[in-house]
């Protein structure tokens, strides 16, 4: 067997990402967006002349690697259009070079565009629809403020119940059918989070230009929709909704105004809306079949589905994001435990897969690659004498529940290792099966690294997320406690070797562990945590204002539960804390970070913290993430060397 490579912080902080894929109608071309050192670029790749492959340095707006909606390509693959960074639309020639500018910003976010390239609809503001003439310059006409009416799909779920009826507060996922006569998009209100309460909207622009305007409200209102997108040939609209089990894929035929589930399965076909532009599934070019990312247990995998028939095919393992189809073949994003971001396509006849580029350097490939034990823990109070005394009738008071884990090992047989769990951020997210620089990191310096979906996680059904409600900072630290009697009854995990880590709200209930506990943990890591939850509340951005509406309760009636439920120096337990945050946080604010840290030093805490000129909710200059990869190594390092942790 070789060698394991051993990467450096230097390694971990110097990476390129990619994002949101696009191919052109033929197959033969493809663009996507690669972000070097803040820095990002078009890439374009011709597949039958790779030496006509060519890299843009243009001012394109930055796209999560999972997210997208910031281009749109051509049919033939020769003109680019793109969300500029300043919040404008531009237009790049990929042959050329030559840019030539529609409109200069501010306020886009996410663009779709007709077949024939003479519309473009975009996200402006956040909250509403514009449209564009791309053939000039020109200014935004929005279409999205007028007054809804409700028309649900027949099929769908859920009864009239509640909708937004004027403006909403927030609109993603802007949707232009071929010809560019009808616009879909994502919308919803305050106080609700788009997972909790949202709809798709279609307005048909024939019947607006005519000055009979009418928007309808398609699908959702008192449940979670996403991702509406069209047929190729507009005669259908493809979207996720939640029924009462899961987040699922269904079609929409707009001559029948009928819907029906695309796949009967007990699984998951996307997940929680944080950003514009995802795209976990796409029609196929004749319409006929649909290819979507299925989410089995964290684990991803992409498959066809016949929709006359709803037969399914597998094409590949691990999550596949940004999937977008050609007449024969399809590219997405892939990610996987082992398999370290890549851009991919798929021939959609054979099956084959080609990776374009491994953006990721070789040595990532020689580093440390596992996949994970899966397992459910039952429910188990065998840890419970380490809760705080005052704190323990508030934790064996929540319901019972089993709670999946994923836990990742070095190497075959590695055992007696010390564990490193981590609560994942959101905390409507999930710990997914991608590729993890933070965990590759953590194996590394010699632990194991066990991940869990807490109450409250997607990916597991609408019951099962929905049972976080305003229980946050007790209900998930019960499912830690879960977790970790099942794997120390099994001998997989050993106490006195246990650190718990987290960032943004995973960052807080890691601080709500090492507070409700004694004994249990050897250390704590926390990156831009929430600290005081009622401020956090008066201080984030608009996204998240009401979010803690249902997590804890609503405010003024909760101030005490929030006082209650936020975190104080005076109540941690007395062990190492590594805490870091960005000066320039929009989500957290830091200086709750910074007051909570010093005040904690001062009463003798063991507190190491480092604040990040610059930085925001999630670091991203490489100088900063070599700090912060080297934080880990060295902290990790001497909790190891105080000889707490003795291997076996």
């Amino acid at each position: 067997m070789s060698e394991i490579y051993k990467l450096s912080a230097h390694d971990f902080s110097h990476l390129d990402s990619v994002s949101d894929p696009q191919i052109s109608a033929d197959g033969k071309f493809a663009t996507y967006l690669k972000k070097s050192s803040a820095i990002s670029e078009v890439l374009w790749v011709d597949f039958d002349n790779p030496a006509n492959n060519t890299r843009h340095a243009v001012p394109v707006k930055s796209a999560h690697p999972f997210g997208g909606g910031v281009t749109q390509l051509s049919l033939d693959g020769q003109r680019l259009y793109f969300v500029t960074s300043s919040g404008g639309i531009a237009l790049l020639d990929l042959s050329s070079g030559k840019l030539y500018d529609i409109y200069p910003g501010p306020g886009v976010s996410q663009i779709s565009m007709s077949l024939d390239e003479s519309r473009i609809a975009a996200t402006i503001f956040g909250d509403r629809v514009a449209l564009f003439n791309p053939a000039e310059e020109s200014d935004p006409i929005v279409v999205s403020e007028l007054p809804r009416t409700l028309g649900r799909f027949d099929g769908l779920p859920g009864g009239t119940g509640y909708f937004v009826g004027e403006r909403p507060d927030f609109i993603f996922d802007v949707s232009l059918n071929p010809d560019g006569t009808k616009v879909a998009w994502h919308e919803w209100a305050l106080p609700y989070m788009p997972w909790q309460r949202s709809q798709i909207s279609l307005l048909d622009l024939d019947d607006w230009e005519e000055g009979n305007p009418e928007i309808i409200i398609c699908a959702g209102g008192d449940y979670f929709v996403a991702q509406p997108r069209f047929s190729p040939d507009g005669s259908r609209l493809a979207f996720l909704a939640e029924d009462e089990l899961f987040l699922r894929l269904w079609t929409a035929n707009l001559a029948e105004w009928s819907s029906a589930l695309v796949v009967e399965e007990n699984f998951e076909h996307g997940g929680a809306t944080w950003g514009n532009g995802n795209r976990t599934f796409d029609f196929s070019y004749d319409g006929k079949r649909i290819y979507f990312s299925r989410n089995e247990a964290g684990h991803g995998r992409l498959l066809e589905a016949e929709l006359q028939t709803s037969s399914v095919v597998e094409l590949g393992k691990a999550h596949h994001f940004g999937i977008k189809t050609s007449r024969s073949s399809l590219v997405a994003l892939r990610s996987g435990a082992k398999t370290p971001n890549v851009i991919v396509t798929y021939d959609l006849q054979s099956g084959d897969r080609t990776e374009i580029e491994r953006v990721y350097p070789k040595e990532f490939y020689m580093g440390i690659r596992t996949e994970p034990d899966l397992g459910i823990a039952a429910y188990s109070t065998s840890l419970h004498d380490f809760i705080e005394p005052r704190s323990r009738a508030a934790l064996e008071a929540v319901e019972r529940l089993d709670v999946p884990y994923r836990l990742y090992r070095p190497g075959l047989g590695a055992k007696g290792l010390p564990t490193i769990v981590t609560f994942h951020g959101g905390p409507t997210d999930q710990s997914l099966v991608t590729y993890s620089v933070r965990n590759v990191a953590f194996m590394q310096a010699g632990y194991q690294v066990l991940s869990f979906d807490y109450r409250g996680s997607t990916g597991w059904g609408k019951s099962f997320r929905e049972k976080l409600d305003y229980g946050l900072g007790v209900v998930e630290i019960v499912d830690l406690l879960t977790v970790l009697s099942d794997l120390v009854s099994r001998g997989l995990v050993k106490l006195g070797s246990i650190v718990v880590n987290g960032g943004s709200s995973g960052g807080y209930s890691a601080l709500r562990s090492v507070s409700l506990t004694r004994g249990l943990f050897c250390g704590a890591i926390a990156v831009y945590p929430l600290i005081d939850l009622a401020d956090s509340v008066a201080s984030t951005h608009r996204f998240e204002s009401r979010y803690f509406d249902t997590m804890v309760g609503a405010l003024p009636n909760e101030i005490r539960l929030y006082r209650d439920r936020s975190v104080t120096p005076e109540a941690l337990d007395d062990i190492p804390l590594l805490m870091m945050h960005g000066d320039s946080d929009p989500v957290v604010n830091h200086r709750q970070v910074v007051k909570f840290a010093a005040k904690a030093q001062a009463l003798g805490k063991k507190v190491e913290f480092v604040l990040f000129p610059g930085e925001g909710h999630g670091f991203s200059a490489p100088e900063t993430l070599e700090a912060e990869f080297g934080a880990y190594e060295r902290f990790l390092g001497e909790l190891r060397d105080r000889g707490k942790f003795q291997d076996s």
